[in-house]
């Protein structure tokens, strides 16, 4: 192969076509890429929680911000359960601010993150932080005919085939019980993210009982039990 075609000269003629257009493709990305390695460098992104922890299905806010605020902007929210799965959850403009607000309702321990993009620059993320759930176990005692009384509820998140163990103490005056009998109930699947369980118990006629609930909940609560109370 001859110089001349390598170096662009034909016919002792120089030809800079080639040079020039390979000059221009490197400036252009030069152009592209700094800004993106700039912002990268320089942008700080942060994910607060309020209040970092809840009741099973309650309500905590999430909020964004970046700084500095790059054009055209968007938050991604994603969350990280227990086993490590990750999802993306939800996304909004950063605007002139450069923050945002989500409100999520986790049914168990969650992490959040946010990725912050923008046109020509690279994703800029978050430290992931953890909203804490705690779960809830609900009870509810229905009355029936000849003192006969049925005990049921439910536990969120859901825990099937585990057992609720209920206590019913009864009241010797205003001050004083004693514990006349100890059930159990088998959590069953009901909807959502949520078990339910019931159990049917008879007692004396016009005696005071207090009943309550209490089952050890799932590893994500670290084996905490969890109790709800109710006077008959």
């Amino acid at each position: 192969m001859r110089f001349s075609s390598l170096s662009g000269t034909s016919g002792g003629v120089t030809r800079y076509g080639r040079w020039f257009v390979l000059a221009f493709i490197c400036v252009a990305l030069v152009l592209v890429l700094v800004p993106a390695m700039s912002f990268g460098a320089t942008a700080k992104v942060t994910l607060c929680a309020s209040p970092s922890s809840v009741v099973s299905g309650g309500t905590a806010k999430l909020t964004a911000k970046v700084c500095p605020v790059p054009r055209n902007a968007t938050f991604t929210l994603s969350a990280k359960d227990s086993a490590g799965h990750i999802t993306k959850v939800a996304t909004a403009s950063a605007g002139t601010c450069g923050s945002a607000v989500f409100s999520v309702k986790p049914m168990r321990n969650t992490q959040y993150q946010v990725a912050v993009t923008a046109n020509g620059m690279w994703p800029v993320t978050s430290s992931w932080v953890c909203v804490k759930v705690c779960a809830k176990l609900t009870l509810c005692v229905k009355p029936g005919q000849y003192c006969g009384t049925t005990i049921s509820g439910t536990l969120t998140p859901a825990w099937n085939n585990h057992q609720v163990t209920i206590t019913i103490c009864q009241y010797i005056n205003c001050w004083h019980t004693m514990k006349v009998a100890t059930l159990t109930a088998t959590l069953h699947q009901g909807s959502g993210d949520s078990s339910t369980y019931a159990v049917n118990w008879t007692g004396k006629h016009c005696t005071k009982y207090t009943i309550s609930a209490c089952v050890p909940t799932t590893a994500d609560f670290k084996g905490a039990c969890v109790s709800s109370c109710f006077t008959l």
